[in-house]
């Protein structure tokens, strides 16, 4: 019997046409999936869960034009997972975590990347270098695709498929994300290039963990990434824009939102920083309005992308710091950067410890277990894999970075 079974197991992956890598994700509840693209009128193929098949089955329904996903629940205690000879790794309490977004190649008629040359889109370099990293978890802060509109000159090297389509998804994603993708669990974070009038189909129907009905939300429910002890609470901040006021009807629903996460939550995802100091760019002013009306307890670390700067801004007692990680390989912010913030203020609060930098890469962190500096050590890691800058989250003290 285990012999059959066996047997069908590599039949299906044999007659499967993989189009990407299986990844893991997490989902709301623990209710953690596995996913693979495959080629359109291919079986999905079977997952081996601890020594016995676990059966994917295609996500329904299929956008047109774009290729099927195969996904499975993931059941709760799984202790291994395999496809063939690829070993995925589940969640759990997390030593290392890597956290990055704004991640693909922009073409607009006005502004236009080489996404051919790796130099100038390193988002593949990037994701080769988080995948040597062997990171536990993987959080990306969201705005997936930017190849919205076709290329107007081939000979800037951004010819190429474009706009809300699979050629797309696999150009501006999966394609670079491969060497990462299967590398570790990840966490999926709505953006604004994912809202209902620009590349929703894709992001519903491959990233978001919850049941697809075939119709855009145009602002999700928040959910709670669980990987063992580590909460973080995943939130939709895609239709906020940086010209929304204090009055905006975003503050009451990102507040009410902030508030059942009080005690349940020890970082937040969500793409728009809550603070961040840009010279000339226009905060997001609703979500410091929100969290001004629910400060939710608990909350250390708000994850962010939406600036492609990296910065890392530690506030006093009581207050989170905020990381901006929208560095993964779109182009970055032309205007120049401050790169040392402590004095500085943001919507009243006083930095006491951070910085700024223009680098492309990724954010690192890795738990600090015992001593004074017992919780994360944070550190942006440029495309070679070298330090650029560090700083220290302890649980107990205010955050402290390198001078």
């Amino acid at each position: 019997m285990q012999l059959l079974l066996l047997c069908f197991v590599f039949a299906t992956i044999a007659s499967a046409r993989n189009l990407t890598p299986a990844w893991v994700e997490l989902g709301p509840e623990s209710r953690n999936v596995a996913r693979i693209v495959v080629e359109a009128g291919d079986a999905c193929p079977a997952l081996m869960a601890d020594g016995r098949a676990l059966a994917t089955h295609r996500r329904e329904p299929l956008p047109a034009g774009f290729q099927p996903v195969c996904e499975a629940a993931i059941p709760a205690n799984t202790a291994s997972l395999e496809l063939g000879e690829q070993k995925m790794k589940l969640p759990r309490t997390p030593d290392s975590v890597v956290v990055f977004g704004d991640s693909g190649c922009r073409v607009t008629k006005t502004q236009l990347q080489a996404c051919n040359d790796p130099m100038a889109w390193p988002f593949l370099r990037n994701a080769q270098t988080i995948a040597k990293a062997r990171p536990d978890l993987i959080v990306h802060v969201g705005d997936y695709l930017y190849r919205e509109e076709e290329c107007p000159d081939d000979a800037k090297g951004c010819a190429g498929p474009h706009g809300d389509t699979w050629p797309a998804w696999k150009a501006d994603f999966f394609d670079p994300a491969g060497p990462a993708l299967g590398t570790a669990p990840w966490v999926f974070t709505r953006g604004n290039h994912e809202n209902c009038q620009r590349s929703w189909q894709g992001w519903f129907y491959y990233l978001d963990p919850r049941p697809f009905d075939g119709k855009c939300t145009e602002q999700s429910d928040l959910w709670i990434a669980q990987s063992g002890t580590l909460r973080i609470g995943v939130m939709d901040s895609a239709m906020v824009a940086n010209a929304d006021t204090a009055a905006s009807k975003y503050v009451s629903r990102m507040a009410e939102q902030l508030s059942r996460l009080s005690g349940h939550a020890d970082w937040i995802s969500v793409h728009h920083p809550f603070w961040a100091y840009l010279p000339g760019s226009t905060p997001t002013v609703p979500l410091a309005a929100a969290w001004d009306k629910a400060k939710p307890e608990g909350v250390r670390l708000i994850l962010s992308g939406h600036m492609h700067v990296f910065e890392f801004l530690g506030f006093g007692a009581g207050h989170p710091s905020q990381l901006v990680a929208g560095i993964g390989g779109t182009n970055l912010e032309t205007v120049p950067i401050q790169q040392r913030l402590a004095g500085e203020t943001v919507f009243g609060a006083p930095v006491n410890s951070g910085g700024s930098r223009h680098d492309f890469g990724h954010t690192e962190l890795h738990r600090v277990k015992k001593g004074a500096a017992k919780g994360w050590a944070l550190d942006l890691m440029e495309l070679d894999g070298s330090k650029a800058f560090s700083c220290t989250l302890p649980d107990k003290r205010d955050a402290q970075c390198a001078k």
